[in-house]
């Protein structure tokens, strides 16, 4: 009954925001734009289920350049940017200014509480300040032995599916395989749990629990499409798969928090500056915002979960799928691992360190130049919290041919962030990337190479890209996104030859929330990337 209520009160939000909208002048109407063809949905429609997630955002910015005008749900116009000035303005300099809309707050809480991805202004920063000691570069070392155990497993799971043919190679289909370790990896990280997901146990209630969220989710980002009755059942059968996953989560986590809080309180007192494991952060999270164990800690587990489990996955898949079409590229990356193996041994090191990690500069070009191209979430949206004014690096004519350096807009207008158009070859953000800014060319990361990013805007929390977002609200994991993607990477490649699958197999940027891969003209609709392995 209080969801009921709670979406009526937000549809009749709506419907008061849009008559207002229609109402107040705004700059953002002069704009050239699309067409929109669907009223209820806006532009979303092309965004979110378009068979090529990339095709609607690449054509729109080629044809109207860095920031024009879009539609959202119920016909509201909305700014869509992928100038580096104007996207740093709205997730850097103006700090909370801009937050996420109401609606997609409201969706975030109902499915994951009050937590990092949902709230805003001081009590995101508060959550963000607890739980940065848990993703700080000098914790990473103690995930790395997590990575490496999983990661092994992994390639002993896929030798075995190898094995199984006399030719020593088969075609394998990675995303399924890359979904279950970044699960385990959480569970392990964040609450000592195993998931067993690679170990293919059907009856984990835990994992299936999450299984059943994460497809509430996928489900939740296309709500925009569906009429407001069919909304209110998809948001309550993903506050039912919210409380199943929760149920569980608090009993196997719950007596190991208990004694965490008290360790933490005991550290708060002694130095604030203590380093603690990400379980034991989870808990001080809980201790310091005065939050029952059961609410604080599901909330960072639901939390993490959801945001670090097909992001990972689906990067490191992508990542394969470009080093199977560029076999000098893996020799390359093999080669410097095992360099980078050959030197550790010669210092005594039985396994490789995180200096060892960050060190290979041909790995990490690879994967930075994947995220580039393949940025696992392709879009967020902002509101205006306030008049503001958003500058452009490059001007942008309205409809009356005036060119615009900036952009006034009003508060309670929206903000439509493209990251797939800022990472990719579009108008003058050929300047950014260059001129083959559309090819995989991991060499435009390496030092001293003529063809490095060239923005004059600092951007991004990593190499200039806006995969992870920017300023206040970027990832917070993000660097323990990196560690873990380049420790499964080297287990992989230094265990398995990758190469495109028999015939003649395409690979689409499919939309599932996330851009993930998908074969094109399949009629499952589900996420694929077969790829042939040849054990080494």
């Amino acid at each position: 009954m209080f969801l009921r209520i709670l979406l009526f009160s937000v549809t009749i939000f709506l419907v008061i925001r849009v008559l207002l909208h229609h109402f107040r002048r705004s700059v953002i109407s002069s704009l050239p734009g699309p067409t929109n063809t669907s009223y209820l949905a806006g532009h979303f429609k092309e965004l979110l289920r378009s068979e090529e997630i990339t095709d609607a955002p690449l054509d729109w910015s080629a044809n109207y350049g860095t920031a024009f005008k879009l539609h959202g749900e119920m016909g509201m116009k909305m700014l869509c940017i992928s100038d580096p000035k104007a996207i740093q303005y709205v997730l850097n300099t103006s700090g909370y200014n801009f937050p996420k809309p109401l609606n997609d707050r409201i969706l975030l809480t109902i499915i994951l509480g009050s937590g990092i991805l949902s709230v805003e202004g001081a009590h995101h920063a508060r959550q963000r300040k607890i739980l940065n000691p848990a993703f700080s570069s000098s914790t990473l070392k103690e995930f790395l032995p997590i990575f490496r155990q999983k990661s092994t497993k992994l390639v002993n799971k896929l030798k075995e599916e190898v094995d199984r043919t006399t030719a020593g190679s088969n075609v394998v289909d990675l995303v399924p395989w890359l979904s279950r370790i970044t699960l385990d990896i959480i569970g392990a990280a964040s609450a000592d749990y195993d998931f067993e997901a690679l170990d293919g146990v059907e009856n984990n209630k835990l994992a299936q629990a999450y299984n059943n969220l994460l497809n509430c989710m996928k489900i939740a980002a296309e709500v925009a499409q569906e009429v407001v009755d069919k909304q209110t059942q998809l948001y309550l059968q993903g506050k039912e798969g919210s409380k199943d996953l929760m149920s569980l989560l608090a009993k196997k986590t719950r007596k190991h928090l208990v004694t965490n809080t008290s360790i933490v309180h005991a550290n708060l007192s002694e130095d604030p500056k203590t380093k603690l494991p990400m379980s034991e952060v989870l808990a001080q999270f809980t201790y310091e915002l005065h939050l029952p164990i059961s609410a604080g800690s599901n909330t960072k587990f639901r939390t993490f979960f959801l945001a670090g489990r097909e992001t990972t996955g689906s990067a490191v898949v992508w990542t394969l799928y470009e080093l199977s079409k560029h076999f000098e590229w893996q020799r390359k990356v093999r080669e410097e691992i095992a360099k980078t193996r050959s030197q550790a041994s010669e210092r005594g090191d039985s396994e490789l360190t995180v200096a060892d990690l960050d060190s290979m500069s041909q790995l990490r070009a690879v994967m930075k130049e994947t995220l580039r191209l393949y940025p696992i979430n392709s879009f967020l949206t902002r509101q205006a919290g306030k008049d503001d004014c958003i500058p452009l690096s490059y001007p942008v004519p309205n409809a009356n041919g005036k060119m615009l350096s900036e952009i006034p807009i009003n508060r309670g207008e929206r903000v439509l962030v493209s990251f797939i158009a800022y990472n990719r070859i579009i108008w003058s953000l050929k300047s950014v990337w260059g001129e083959d800014a559309d090819e995989w060319r991991p060499e435009r990361f390496l030092e001293g190479n003529g063809n490095t990013t060239q923005s004059q805007v600092n951007l991004g929390l990593v190499a200039n890209l806006a995969t992870f977002s920017s300023g206040v609200r970027g990832c917070i994991g993000w660097r323990f996104a990196l560690l873990e993607m380049q420790a499964i990477l080297i287990e992989l490649l230094e265990n398995f030859e990758f190469s495109p699958p028999p015939g003649n197999v395409e690979i689409i940027r499919g939309s599932t929330g996330t851009m993930a891969p998908m074969v094109k003209g399949s009629t499952s609709g589900r996420t694929q990337l077969p790829i042939t392995l040849t054990s080494l």
